[in-house]
């Protein structure tokens, strides 16, 4: 089995007694400048939980998400080596504090309270510790081209709490959401193009959402060119985030945080030519839901083109961390990659197809997807055509689809959950999927382990 994991300090130094770099040492490497990120102005200072990085003390606040209270620290680093320093006063001697995406293998050194790593490159991270509140950790580059707020063409939320309500930015524009910016509100694109949505700031869409009207905090129909970066997204009510009909899509180092029913991470529906890089996925519904959804009303655009990388998973109340389907309402959804995946937490399904209409989906590669805790399902990867309850109501039509040209590579779950792959007839089947280096509980898996009906063909393990 290969180890996929990025250039992060101790990626490969799997002990917790010593603090490891790869590559040259911090003298050589150079210790990286700091800026820590005020986080959330309305929010308390958490308690459990205080952090210095590089000697700078970055603020930890207790943020309310979705009714439930989480610890959330922020800050940006360039070039070299960050030294953190985690402090849990009264933390139990016997609780080993762990640096999770646990694939990462980012040793720790403990003195007292104190718990210690160091990082290259900037990573979400979250400290887990028995007997302690978890430790949210998004670590995001520095920001090289912060806009002006005199810009005519900037929309500048600085420091401190703003209610902005609907933003509606038009073609051309740039939203900015500054280190220490809670803004109230929600982003809503329709027909622009060369949009950007940037900062270091947390959109809050709490009360500016609404699961009754399906409302999302960012959302961008019939667009093109839009860059969406490093900003937070909070307390949505219902999917977090949906590129819909549009094209050249550019979302990184996102942090969502949202555990309510509904609460998709990052959507997209007839999308074509999208990169998604560096986020941290809390979702209360599918991490990713990449669907089409209702053909009466959108047409059939095909999706086509879609990469994800170094996605961070927390996936809890429902759905599961990657989701294709369950609408599938086209023709097309093919050219789909998702590499370097980290599950930390799954509902129901670690890896999910689940084709309900008629979409041929095919060419589809997934490279190291590491799942770190069992899903409550204890199911790891579904492949299935099937008619559901979110099948076509609408009369446009009632028809099935195909699965083809599957590669899942490089799969890892810390338990031997099931591998379940399902045709719906021999036309709607699942065909030519391709298992190479999976590893269930410590185990490859087996052809043996592989459950199929009748209607699946061409599965290979290797």
């Amino acid at each position: 089995m290969r180890l996929r994991a990025l250039t992060i300090a101790t990626a490969v130094a799997l002990s917790l007694t010593t603090v490891g770099v790869v590559g040259p040492p911090a003298v050589a490497s150079g210790t990286a400048s700091i800026q820590a990120n005020p986080g959330n102005p309305t929010s308390p200072t958490a308690t459990a939980h205080t952090v210095t990085v590089n000697g700078t003390a970055v603020p930890v606040r207790a943020e309310a998400v979705s009714g439930t209270s989480h610890d959330v620290a922020m800050f940006a680093k360039g070039t070299g080596t960050a030294t953190i320093s985690v402090t849990m006063p009264g933390v139990a001697a016997s609780a080993t504090p762990v640096v999770t995406p646990r694939t990462l293998g980012i040793a720790t050194t403990r003195a007292g309270d104190t718990v210690t790593f160091t990082i290259r490159d900037a990573h979400p991270l979250v400290i887990e510790t028995p007997g302690v509140r978890a430790l949210f950790l998004f670590v995001t580059p520095s920001e090289t081209a912060v806009p002006s707020a005199s810009d005519p063409d900037v929309l500048y939320f600085g420091p401190g709490e703003h209610h902005a309500g609907v933003i509606r930015p038009v073609s051309g524009q740039t939203v900015y959401l500054a280190p220490g910016a809670l803004v109230h509100g929600r982003i809503d694109g329709d027909d622009v193009t060369g949009v950007h949505v940037l900062g270091r700031g947390i959109l809050d869409a709490g009360s500016d959402t609404s699961r009754t009207d399906k409302t999302m905090a960012i959302r961008f129909h019939d667009s093109s060119d839009i860059t969406v970066s490093g900003i937070g997204v909070r307390n949505a009510q219902w999917w977090q985030t949906l590129y819909i009909r549009s094209s050249g899509i550019h979302v990184s180092w996102l942090n969502l945080m949202g555990t309510l029913i509904n609460n998709d991470g990052i959507d997209t529906d007839g999308v074509q030519d999208m990169t998604v890089e560096h986020d941290f996925v809390m979702s209360g519904d599918d991490g990713f839901g990449w669907h089409a959804l209702d053909a009466a009303t959108n047409g059939e655009p095909e999706t086509r083109g879609l990469h994800a990388t170094d996605t961070t998973f927390w996936n809890v109340t429902g759905g599961n961390p990657v989701r294709f389907g369950s609408s599938m309402e086209t023709e097309v959804f093919t050219d789909v990659s998702i590499t370097q995946s980290y599950v930390l937490r799954a509902k129901e399904v670690a890896l999910k197809f689940d084709v309900q209409d008629w979409a041929t989906v095919s060419d589809v590669t997934v490279d190291g997807f590491h799942v770190e805790s069992q899903p409550v399902g204890k199911q790891a990867i579904v492949l299935q055509v099937l008619k559901g309850q979110y099948s076509n109501d609408t009369g446009y039509r009632d028809e099935r689809g195909r699965i083809t040209g599957i590669t899942i590579r490089d799969f890892t779950d810390v338990t031997a959950d099931t591998v379940t792959l399902s045709g719906w007839d021999a036309t709607h089947g699942v065909s030519d999927v391709a298992f190479e280096d999976v590893v269930l509980g410590g185990a490859p898996l087996t052809t043996a382990q592989v459950r199929t009906n009748q209607f699946v063909s061409g599965v290979t393990v290797s």
